[in-house]
């Protein structure tokens, strides 16, 4: 079974943090803006906490590690190798067929996606929201 796990921006440093995902309105300091909290592990010393993070950077785990054994995000960009051809995409979630895929994100899907499964080897490079530059060396 996939482990249902998310990783988003802090705001207050921008750093990025995994955990899992929670809206809440609950609070003293809370604008109706600041509604999305994740608890993550703070320290080595596996101590949780709150956290308030970018809702438009919330990414969830695929489910899949790359050749480097780094988890495969949605909004990753990878380096895809399928029928002995690199493509460089960005992982995204397909509603319609619930599963995560690669795309170009220059058309909707046609014949430019591949399903994560059948690729031969993916390795990620960055993502969408710290390297939207590379979407372009392709």
């Amino acid at each position: 079974m996939r482990e249902i796990l998310f990783k988003a921006k802090r705001l207050d440093n921008g750093e990025w943090v995994e955990g899992y995902y929670v809206k809440t309105r609950l609070g003293t300091d809370i604008k109706p803006s600041d509604v999305i909290f994740v608890p993550f592990k703070i320290n080595r010393n596996e101590e949780w906490g709150w956290m308030k993070v970018d809702p438009n950077t919330l990414c969830q785990y695929t489910g899949l590690m790359d050749k480097n054994g780094q988890k495969v995000w949605e909004n990753d960009i990878c380096e895809m190798v399928y029928d002995g051809k690199i493509h460089i995409y960005v992982v995204v979630w397909d509603k319609t067929e619930l599963d995560f895929k690669g795309t170009n994100r220059k058309e909707n899907y046609g014949r430019n996606f591949e399903y994560l499964g059948c690729c031969e080897e993916i390795v990620v490079i960055g993502n969408i929201f710290d390297n939207a530059d590379l979407l372009e060396v392709e």
